[in-house]
């Protein structure tokens, strides 16, 4: 009886193994499988690009040819296809691998172009670059009559302006010399001066959500002034391209500032986190040295450093849409009391609630009203 009992035990032993042994089996058969039919996308160095070439700049509206050859040893192409910003421009499954993009985004600057190749091994090959687009329209000229002139103080450096409930708040600039102003229209004198220290060379200034916002040049830090006390309330870092605060104006919960080259940076106007950037060109290409800036009627006007001209550009593409030249507006004697350098044009504010534009320069004796014109 035991030894039944005993035999039992052991063939029921075995038994259970087989199965176990079965099932196991089945478990890795059918993980190779599922490991067989499973395919990894493999992407390869196998191309290059005859043209365009990097940064090249291009007319919205005109050819654009973008061509690409394999590199040697490249597996046969079966197809290409040919991208510009994220959009599919292009597919061909012959040679040659050429397609020609006519580029009718608004938006000036930089465009993003790939090129991906099939190849017969399953491998794809992609290569990537970008170019930069400038507008076909040349900007509107404008022209300007002198409504009113008012005395400035000959002492203001000035780097940023706005209007404000009847006064004119002023930002100056030069270390040792930098100040923020609450100045009487009327007469140019300054009611309230508060000096930046030492360290800090002033620049542009705007009014946004009950403060006054003022940049330093390359100190990477931008103040948060109460507009009553003048008293400092926080600071932040402009995020610009260069680390560098130029101009500065506020709309539509945003502020937007400039740091001396053709981009302008956009901030969120609550958390000053940056949100996208602006590349500025007209007809003729890139327009650098953007410096101060206001805000006025959905456009940005802004002078451009070292010359006597503002250009009225779109905010949402970068397209320079005017250009107002002051060469004229001060006269010559006024000119000559100028110390020669980079005393010029900057200094624009708008009154929106009676319409009125005020520009100024860098010590200038006088500021203007004006009104403009298309020629």
């Amino acid at each position: 009886m035991k030894f039944h009992s005993f035999l039992s035990l052991v063939l029921a032993f075995l038994l259970i193994s087989c199965n176990g042994s079965s099932v196991n089996s089945n478990k890795v058969s059918s993980k190779s499988v599922k490991t067989q039919t499973e395919k990894t996308t493999v992407f390869v160095n196998s191309l290059r690009l005859k043209q365009p070439h990097r940064g090249d700049l291009f007319t919205m509206g005109g050819d654009v040819e973008i061509e690409m050859t394999p590199r040697n040893r490249a597996a046969d192409i079966d197809s290409v296809q040919f991208w510009a910003n994220e959009t599919l421009i292009g597919k061909l499954a012959d040679e040659p691998w050429i397609v020609t993009w006519i580029p009718m985004d608004e938006n000036m600057g930089k465009q993003n172009l790939k090129v991906m190749a099939y190849h017969e091994d399953g491998t794809i090959g992609v290569v990537s670059t970008f170019v930069n687009l400038k507008t076909n329209l040349p900007p509107t000229e404008y022209s300007y009559e002198i409504i009113n002139e008012f005395p400035h103080d000959r002492g203001s450096y000035t780097q940023g302006l706005f209007y404000h409930e009847g006064f004119l708040y002023e930002g100056t600039g030069q270390r040792g010399e930098s100040t923020l102003r609450k100045v009487k229209l009327e007469n140019g004198e300054a009611i309230s001066v508060k000096n930046l220290e030492q360290e800090y060379f002033g620049e542009g200034i705007a009014y946004s959500k009950g403060k006054i916002i003022q940049l330093t040049w390359n100190s990477k830090k931008a103040f948060v002034v109460d507009p009553l006390t003048f008293d400092q309330e926080d600071t932040f870092e402009p995020n610009t391209t260069n680390n560098q605060g130029w101009g500065v104006t506020a709309a539509n919960n945003e502020l937007i500032i400039s740091d001396g080259t053709n981009v302008l940076t956009v901030l969120d106007a609550d958390n000053y986190s940056r949100k996208r950037m602006v590349e500025v060109y007209d007809n003729s290409g890139k327009v650098t040295n953007l410096n101060e800036l206001e805000y006025i009627n959905g456009k940005i006007y802004a002078n451009v450093w070292l010359t006597d001209r503002i250009v009225i550009i779109n905010p949402e593409t970068g397209r320079v849409e005017g250009n107002l030249n002051l060469g004229k507006i001060l006269k010559l004697a006024d000119k000559k009391i100028l110390i020669e350098g980079d005393e010029v044009l900057n200094g624009i504010a708008w009154d929106s609630t009676n319409n009125r534009l005020f520009v100024t320069g860098k010590r200038w004796p006088k500021l203007f009203e004006i009104k403009i014109a298309k020629k």
